[in-house]
């Protein structure tokens, strides 16, 4: 969802940096280990920014779906 509201450019400068940073605290809401939220946080604006490889944004959304409901709740 990010990567779509950076690409309809809603405000007049940083529509990346601003989507990123959202995208970047969603993963801090997760239970994760911290090496793993470094990596998926990296991930998550480079995806947003449209510079991740197709590659790259396949595991994401793999390792997504592979999130148990502990990580999913609230810290």
């Amino acid at each position: 969802m990010c990567r779509q509201c950076h690409r309809l450019a809603p405000f007049c400068n940083f529509n990346g940096n601003t989507f990123a940073a959202i995208a970047r605290s969603l993963v801090d809401t997760l239970r994760l280990k911290a090496d793993e939220a470094h990596i998926l946080r990296s991930l998550a604006g480079h995806i947003v920014a449209g510079t991740a490889s197709d590659a790259e944004t396949k595991a994401f959304a793999e390792f997504s779906r592979s999130l148990t409901e502990e990580q999913l709740k609230k810290r």
